[in-house]
């Protein structure tokens, strides 16, 4: 007899595999609009918004920010993911600096430490007894940063603040100073080039707490936000997108087929109805429309059985595929923190590129490995859901036709 925890484990696999059924590969290019509200979602409740259901454990955000899944399916899978679908790259960003910026902080003298000490956020954000005086700005010529990842082009003066009368040299000897200056233009001022999608409340307090240290701590509620946004809206998001195997051109061969092949098989079937020919030969019919279904259920789901069948592959995105006429090649492979979004991406020098691409070429492009042998796991139950739903689909169809005494008209 199986003990409670194997059967709980079997019918917890069972109900992640079912959860799949409806699944669809979420929209390109999510407007601001149109995101999950993941701060207002939380207090209200509503987890069911944003739910992560039948996403692995072996997928889950942890091991994908911890480096250790592998393509499509690595973290900077999902950094061209939240920057060239979703486009916001700004809280995989911000969150990666905090990593390596408290690594970089944890690493100094004590003596430096002590001159930022750890920030407490309160209700009414007054800081806790032994703060200097309060700073309303954080001067970018300061001399405090050293060891910085990032090379930032972003014109400070978007950060704009009362300078203070006297900046004490106890603030200006803060380590990473002129770092933290960057990142307040970078992510936190109003306007700034990776504005992040925080509550005015929130960029408040952080402002205040920055004005008094450099310390890590001083923007952990930031990264709190950006872990919540990554985990509750875009891991979910990512894992849907990255299981399909097929680009849009494909998907819409791929429905054509189906739909074409649905429209042979009613007319088949028409055809043996209407003549003398015995009934068995009417399945048939029922044949290419339970091929025309499964087409069709696996095209609305993004997978293709053709590159399932040649050892589960997948088309390149239009900003995977490297071309020696495009300058900016290598920028369109990996996402980098200095990268300045563009405006429009229809401008996109790979968007201009896929624009001037025949059909055929955007349909049978190239294909590579997907390394991930848990999103072939998940590949492999889709496909088995589709040709569950195809079945039930044909049998409407075998009964209709089936039963309908011959013709004798042809």
């Amino acid at each position: 007899m199986a003990s409670p925890q194997t059967a709980e484990a079997t019918t917890g696999t069972v109900m992640q595999s079912f959860s799949w059924i409806f699944y669809q590969r979420p929209a390109r290019g999510l407007k601001t609009s149109e995101k999950i509200d993941y701060q207002n979602c939380v207090k209200a409740n509503c987890g069911a918004n944003f739910t992560a259901a039948g996403i692995p454990e072996s997928l889950s955000l942890d091991r994908i920010l911890q480096n250790e899944t592998a393509s499509p399916c690595s973290i900077s899978d999902l950094l061209n993911y939240l920057r060239f679908i979703e486009h916001s790259p700004e809280h995989l960003e911000f969150y990666l600096w905090h990593e390596d910026y408290t690594k970089r902080f944890d690493a100094l003298s004590a003596e430096e430490k002590a001159r930022s000490p750890t920030w407490t956020f309160t209700k009414g954000g007054i800081p806790a007894s032994g703060y200097g005086s309060a700073v309303s700005t954080l001067r970018s010529d300061s001399t405090g940063s050293r060891g910085s990842s990032f090379d930032d082009k972003d014109n400070l003066s978007t950060y704009n603040s009362k300078k203070p009368s006297l900046v004490s040299e106890e603030f200006s000897s803060q380590p990473f100073r002129a770092e933290i200056s960057r990142i307040i233009a970078r992510y936190i001022a109003p306007g700034g080039a990776r504005e992040l999608n925080i509550s005015s409340r929130d960029r408040e307090a952080t402002m205040q707490a920055l004005s008094y240290t450099t310390h890590p701590s001083a923007v952990m509620n930031l990264k709190v936000d950006c872990d919540n946004y990554l985990r509750h809206q875009s891991h979910p998001n990512f894992i849907r997108w990255v299981i399909a195997n097929c680009t849009s051109p494909r998907m819409n061969f791929a429905y054509s087929l189906g739909s074409g092949l649905l429209i042979l098989a009613i007319l088949v079937s028409l055809f043996l109805t209407l003549s003398s020919a015995p009934r068995a030969w009417r399945l048939f019919g029922a044949l290419l429309w339970g091929i025309g279904m499964i087409i069709l259920v696996c095209a609305w789901k993004g997978i293709c059985l053709v590159l399932m069948a040649m050892g589960h592959r997948r088309l390149l995105e239009p900003w995977e595929i490297k071309c020696d006429d495009i300058e900016d090649d290598q920028s369109m492979a990996t996402s980098s923190f200095d990268d300045i979004l563009p405006d429009s991406w229809d401008d996109a020098p790979w968007a201009q590129r896929d624009k001037k691409k025949a059909w055929l070429s955007k349909v049978f492009g190239e294909t590579v490995p997907v390394e991930d042998g848990h999103v072939r796991w998940l590949q492999d139950v889709i496909l088995l859901q589709s040709a569950g739903l195809a079945i039930l689909g044909t049998i409407p169809f075998i009964a209709i036709f089936m039963t309908v005494p011959k013709g004798h008209l042809i």
